[in-house]
């Protein structure tokens, strides 16, 4: 027995060595980041700190259950600022809706051609690479329907990250020293009522319960959180409680995630797609940028909400970053959570009408 464990010790000390170093990373990152005031500075901290260790060859990866429970604090924390108005306007803003969708789709089909033409891959793998839903979904999607998963995730990962970094700065830059959360406030440890925090919490903890239960739920890890927390909160049952430093241990796992994901093996493998997959992430980013000053004409909105809307990442990071930067977050989320349904459960039939398109099976043929 002794020999088992001293053979087992260094292998658990190394283990222990290399997550406390990817947490001191994070954790000296985000600091650096919170104190020029950029909003959710624990997501892009810990995100940048996952892919330094990612690339170095220090591969590791979040315990699943911990990402799906910090997906249910982030649905608790934008079910705190989801109110009846946001139904409300997406039915008085229909059209405009629609219109956001379908710009950001025909944007991302127009980029799935030259993924196809310039990548020499697959159409079924090009537009599931462009397609912009969740980012683990289209993945997963990929896979079952036997496109080349690795460059889907390649490029989808790409993207998110992307778009993380593209939120963050442009919502430093837009942002007024009154509209972003001070570095203060976001790491101090302010006293709360435990039960309070407890009952959160566990409405959170629902999520990981919901994706094994509810698969057909899109996001269901943050979304059953988010429902359930924001019918409490419009009913005044109970109003959830979520302190700094719960949010920022969210965020951090949030980051962690998407940062750990960019293995050097991937890259290694993939390498001659990785120029193409950030073009097409920054363009598709530009493309929704152009869009934005048009939502922001129409819609009457700041230039940050009408970018925050419409561009295309996850919406748990977009959300923490709207929220983060005091932006008209009923707006955000309206066409977030619209383009998110729209897409996951649409992108099956989008696939297939592509498919039929002139240009793409004679390329395939050949």
């Amino acid at each position: 027995m002794k020999l088992t464990a001293s053979a087992v010790s260094p292998s658990r000390s190394n283990q222990l060595i290399h997550w406390g170093g990817l947490f001191v990373l994070a954790a000296a990152i985000s600091q650096l980041l919170t104190l020029i005031n950029f909003p959710a500075a624990a997501l892009l901290g810990s995100m940048l700190a996952g892919v330094c260790f990612a690339v170095s060859g220090n591969e590791r990866r979040l315990w699943r259950p911990v990402f799906l429970l910090a997906q249910g604090v982030a649905g608790c924390l934008i079910a705190t600022n989801l109110t009846p108005v946001i139904l409300l306007s997406v039915i008085g803003n229909w059209p405009i809706l629609l219109l956001s969708v379908s710009a950001t789709l025909l944007f991302s089909f127009a980029i799935s051609w030259a993924i196809r033409y310039f990548g020499k891959v697959s159409a079924e793998t090009a537009i599931w690479a462009a397609m912009p839903g969740m980012s683990s979904a289209m993945v997963i999607i990929a896979y079952e329907r036997n496109a080349d998963g690795r460059v889907v995730a390649l490029v989808q990962y790409i993207r998110l990250a992307s778009v993380v970094v593209a939120v963050t700065m442009v919502s430093h830059l837009f942002a007024t020293p009154a509209t972003v959360i001070s570095s203060a406030s976001l790491f101090h440890f302010t006293p709360i009522a435990l039960s309070a925090l407890c009952s959160t919490l566990a409405i959170a903890a629902l999520g990981p319960l919901a994706t094994r239960y509810l698969r057909f739920l899109p996001a269901a890890a943050m979304m059953v959180p988010l429902i359930i927390g924001a019918l409490l909160s419009a009913s005044d049952i109970y109003h959830m409680t979520l302190p700094g430093w719960v949010l920022n241990l969210a965020f951090a796992a949030i980051g962690l995630e998407v940062g750990l994901k960019f293995t050097r093996e991937i890259l290694l493998r993939l390498i001659r797609m990785i120029p193409l997959a950030l073009l097409a992430s920054l363009a598709l980013i530009g493309l929704s940028a152009l869009f934005s000053l048009l939502l922001s004409y129409l819609m009457n909105v700041d230039l940050l909400t009408a970018f925050l809307a419409t561009v295309p990442g996850s919406i748990d990071s977009v959300a923490i970053v709207a929220i983060a930067s005091h932006v008209d977050v009923t707006f955000v989320l309206a066409l977030q959570t619209v383009r998110m349904f729209v897409v996951v459960l649409g992108a099956p039939f989008f696939v297939r009408q592509l498919r039929r398109l002139p240009g793409w099976e004679q390329e395939e043929a050949r």
